[in-house]
């Protein structure tokens, strides 16, 4: 009786239990999946979040270097240190060791490292390479004008050289690595972005990348990379208070170094294109204008035309700035053809400059 009485909701029973059997294997299949997929999140983030391929490609082409570099006792401002000095005979001269990093940007031996970390007046500089070996290494050239120098090393067998990107591609924001001997403490690496380019600091021909990767005293000279260990700067400077990283490094870029290496390897000194005028700062602070100021009567701008009181436009067809003026200048060669739009008079005219040597080139 109890089975006649219910068999009529049987049918109805069995659909429930069928529908929650179906219900159970999808949403096993799909808890599966998005299991599977998180993991594979999981393991994709792991891998982008290390930089160790662009470390281990890059590292092998920066070397440390340490430099004996001579004092000159006569010239320390201390009129009785000198006289102290001469009545007990003691060496006017003195010697200091100076510590920097550099890069090796080609496997003939060739080497990029700071002005700075090797001296005005040096007796001896050594370099010491990624495995520990350590070799003498001759000046080739220096530009005091961007703080950069040349070495070159002799017997280069087996060295890695480093390649070098493009620093225009660079973006605020993008993640580089800084690679150096800070302290003297060995190679090293920080990490950071970039926080911002065309920095001037106390130096006309100044077109830093700013970054915050950790840079202190050693690491001069040393490489700034992107992620796929390409360099795009040469760790040269930091703003500091107390003498250790606040956070705001400054680094030469890549393509102006590709041009002072090719100067300092083929002259032993940088020639660099020569406009002859000056740009006012009052203009360009207040309107961003680009006001000539003065004209030398000797410089290509006087031969070309141009006149205190006009206002530069256009630079090679370009909308201009004073970014994009200096990157002009600083990689132009004497005989440079560089295109100008002036407004004179509320009128327009088009100047064809070309660029001299400095003065002091000649």
């Amino acid at each position: 009786m109890y089975f006649k009485k219910y068999k009529y909701y049987l049918p109805f029973i069995v659909s429930i239990l069928i529908g929650i059997l179906i219900g159970w294997i999808i949403s096993s299949t799909f808890w599966d999946e998005e299991i599977s997929q998180k993991n594979l999140n999981l393991n994709t983030s792991s891998s982008y979040s290390s930089f160790n391929d662009a470390v281990n490609k890059a590292s092998p082409a920066v070397v440390n270097i340490y430099s004996e570099i001579l004092i000159d006792n006569r010239n320390d401002g201390f009129p009785f240190s000198r006289r102290f000095n001469s009545i007990f005979g003691l060496n006017k001269n003195r010697f200091s060791s100076s510590l920097g990093s550099g890069v090796i940007f080609s496997s003939d031996g060739y080497i990029l490292t700071n002005q700075h970390v090797i001296g005005d007046t040096n007796l001896s500089i050594t370099v010491e390479l990624y495995d520990g070996r350590k070799k003498e290494a001759k000046i080739i050239g220096i530009d005091k004008g961007t703080d950069l120098a040349v070495l070159k090393i002799d017997d280069v067998n087996e060295i890695t050289s480093i390649d070098i990107g493009n620093s225009d591609n660079l973006r605020i924001g993008d993640i580089v690595l800084a690679i150096g001997n800070p302290y003297g403490l060995g190679q090293s690496v920080s990490m950071g972005i970039v926080s911002a380019t065309g920095r001037e600091f106390n130096n006309p021909y100044s077109d830093y990348i700013q970054t915050d990767a950790s840079i202190n005293k050693g690491n001069s000279g040393g490489a700034l990379i992107d992620t796929s260990g390409r360099l795009v700067g040469i760790n040269t400077l930091i703003r500091s208070s107390s003498g250790g990283s606040e956070g705001i490094g400054l680094a030469i870029p890549s393509v102006t170094v590709i041009g002072i290496i090719n100067d300092l390897i083929q002259f032993g000194e940088v020639r660099r294109g020569w406009l002859g005028f000056s740009i006012d700062r009052r203009s360009l602070t207040l309107r961003n204008s680009l006001e000539v100021s003065y004209v030398n009567p000797e410089g290509p701008a006087n031969k070309a035309g141009i006149k205190v009181g006009d206002v530069i436009l256009e630079i090679n067809n370009q909308t201009s700035s004073y970014s994009l003026l200096f990157k002009e200048f600083a990689r132009s060669k004497p005989g440079t053809l560089i295109k100008l739009k002036i407004e004179r008079n509320n009128s327009l005219r088009e100047i064809n400059l070309i660029t001299d040597r400095a003065l002091d080139q000649k």
